[in-house]
């Protein structure tokens, strides 16, 4: 059996339109500035895609990336990423997903796959090892994604797309195993090329370059994450759904459609609920000591336990207190191809347009029956479900509620709502694919999930600027190598330096001198298991670099696409005064105002010319 060390340093392109298969190859510059992973699927669509293209055109490109952690024994490195431009904000998109895809793309002998052009009719890919085959997809098409992988089992590890990117739907999304690529619409991007499914078998077998040092740094950090609280405990035991009760009392959980800080209900829906009330068993990515994945009997139904974004935007958000719904809407979701995030929003925004008298339709808060019924016609776009398998910023445009539209640059708004924390709406104005949850998460350093003081304040412009750039950092330099977010706890915090200063100590300094703490956060781990990966010496700072890299070539791309200043904005409802407790308007300009001068960008957003020299990134 032949062996990959870490990475094989090719990519495969297949193009649909002009029957073109071939290899790519990583340059060894691109491999160290990028690693891999989104920051090697944004460098391809930088190389190869030209600003203003159509993203459900031939001309996109749909690319799946591995990181060097793929088929290791890393800390939960067994994800992948695709990157596209998203057909929901027409600006570039990374989402993330576990399965098995990316594994079994690695093992065929490719850290990548570029998919560009269109294909005729619906078809499936089969990738095994360096054969790659055609087969018609017509009786597959309009099948779910259970029931498709479920009949090819046995063809391989597959991504698919259900009904909803059959039909465009612009935040369809792509599945692999009972996980998905959620956010953006990229399964519409697929559907738009009618690609039913793409599956990938190999025979390799990945090996560290330095298998020593690797041994000994795996050997740390695993410890590391078994014994953090977090991911060696809560996670364990209560997956991200242990967020519901921390953000839902801390006036940060959305509650109907946003206008609310708080749900009466909310234990109904608590992971600790869930744990008494539910027989679960754990469940993960490949290769994953975490298991935060969570299964559970729900109505005698064998069903994934809905993560923390679903039960927030299908549950509070809409007013819904009956877990076991929430969880038999996630398998609807999850079979039909639909983010929980961009549906829950779409659906909770046609309420509250209904209740106002501007739009036609019997969608109400709390009403159980046309919430499931609403999902099934956004999928199918039947009637008004036409109208919100667009997305909310298309909805507010053609019927008017702009003010309450939870979105930014068009992605529909997580789990978290700025008024009760102050650095995630910065986050969200900035964040590159729009109002995501996944980029300058600055709501894990505003809150404490233990109930004591958390590291900044959540109201406030205070140190947002700076935790909000190192998170954004942070995590593409994550997203690159690839580990799961879920390693930022156990690495960053088990820190010596924190560990011996007093709590008191180093929430002043996070607070007044927030350099202190960004500036000496300790990515040593990473650094290590990447060293004896590569074989490469990779520093800390060279992981620094990486992150600001890739966030400033994203944002670079996106400044192409006519993203800028006027773009990072947050809904009036939430940089308005409010007199509901727990809540504070954002003040978003102060903020921002920090946040472009310590990027090195220009006072309407543009990376400025000496900060892409400084980085290597080539315009």
């Amino acid at each position: 059996m032949k062996n990959i060390t870490a990475v094989s340093n090719k990519v495969l392109l297949i193009d649909l339109s002009k029957d073109e298969i071939r290899t790519l190859d990583v340059p060894e510059k691109t491999r160290r500035d990028y690693i891999g992973g989104k920051g090697l699927a944004l460098k391809l669509l930088h190389d190869n895609i030209k600003p203003g293209i159509e993203a459900l055109s031939g001309d996109n490109m749909l690319v799946f990336a591995t990181g060097p952690t793929a088929g290791t024994a890393a800390p939960a490195g067994n994800r992948f990423v695709i990157a596209s431009k998203s057909p929901l904000t027409g600006i570039f998109a990374c989402s993330y997903v576990g399965g098995r895809f990316g594994l079994s793309l690695k093992k065929a002998g490719f850290d990548g796959l570029i998919v560009t052009g269109n294909s005729q009719k619906p078809i499936n890919i089969h990738i095994n090892d360096d054969k790659i085959t055609f087969e018609d997809a017509a009786d597959d098409w309009g099948l779910d994604t259970y029931d498709f992988q479920e009949k090819h089992v046995d063809a391989g590890e597959w991504v698919v797309i259900g009904p909803a990117g059959e039909n465009l739907v612009k935040y369809s999304v792509i599945a692999s195993k009972k996980r998905v690529a959620g956010r953006c619409g990229l399964g519409a991007v697929m559907g738009s090329k009618n690609i039913k499914g793409i599956s990938a078998t190999g025979s390799l077998k990945v090996k560290p370059t330095d298998p020593a040092g690797f041994k000994k740094s795996l050997r740390i950090a695993q410890k590391k994450v078994l014994s953090h609280d977090n991911s060696g405990r809560r996670l364990k035991e209560l997956g991200t759904a242990q967020n519901v009760r921390i953000y839902g009392s801390s006036n940060i959980m959305p509650v109907r459609n946003f206008s609310k800080p708080s749900f009466d209900k909310l234990e109904d829906i608590s992971a600790e609920k869930i744990r008494d009330n539910h027989t679960i068993k754990s469940a993960g990515c490949t290769g994953c000591p975490i298991k935060c994945g969570k299964v559970g009997n729900y109505n005698g139904k064998k069903l994934v336990t809905p993560e923390y974004e679903t039960i927030a935007i299908m549950g509070a958000n809409l007013l819904i207190s009956d877990i076991s719904k929430i969880a038999l809407w996630n398998d609807k979701l999850n079979r039909l191809g639909l983010d929980s995030i961009s549906t829950g929003v779409s659906i909770g925004f046609v309420a509250e347009l209904a209740e106002k008298g501007m739009v036609e339709s019997d969608i109400t808060f709390g009403n159980p029956e046309v919430i499931e019924r609403s999902i099934e016609d956004i999928a199918y776009r039947r009637g008004l479900g036409d109208d919100m398998a667009e997305g909310v910023k298309r909805l507010s445009e053609k019927y008017g509620g702009k003010d309450f539209a939870c979105h930014v640059k068009g992605l529909e708004m997580a789990g978290y709502d700025p008024r009760g924390c102050h650095g995630q709406g910065l986050g969200y104005a900035t964040a590159n694919c729009g109002a995501t949850h996944l980029s300058g998460s600055t709501h894990s350093v505003e809150v404490d999930p233990m109930g004591g003081k958390p590291y900044i304040p959540a109201h406030g412009s205070r140190a947002k600027a700076e935790f909000v750039i190192f998170l954004q950092n942070l995590m593409d330099m994550t997203n690159a190598s690839i580990f799961c977010l879920q390693t930022q706890y156990p690495f960053l915090e088990e820190n010596p330096l924190y560990k011996i200063l007093p709590k008191f100590l180093l929430r002043f300094l996070s607070s007044y001198i927030p350099k202190f703490t960004v500036n000496t956060a300790d990515l040593s781990d990473y650094a290590s298991l990447l060293t004896g990966l590569l074989g490469c010496k990779i520093t800390q700072k060279d992981l620094r670099d990486v992150g600001e890299r890739i966030f400033n070539l994203e944002r670079h791309m996106n400044c192409e696409e006519g993203i800028s200043r006027k773009d990072d904005a947050l809904p009036s409802l939430m940089t308005s005064e409010t007199d509901e407790a727990g809540w504070e308007a954002v003040d978003l300009d102060a903020m921002l105002a920090r946040y472009y001068k310590l990027r090195g960008w220009d006072d309407n957003g543009i990376p400025k010319k000496e900060t892409l020299t400084r980085l290597g990134i080539t315009t």
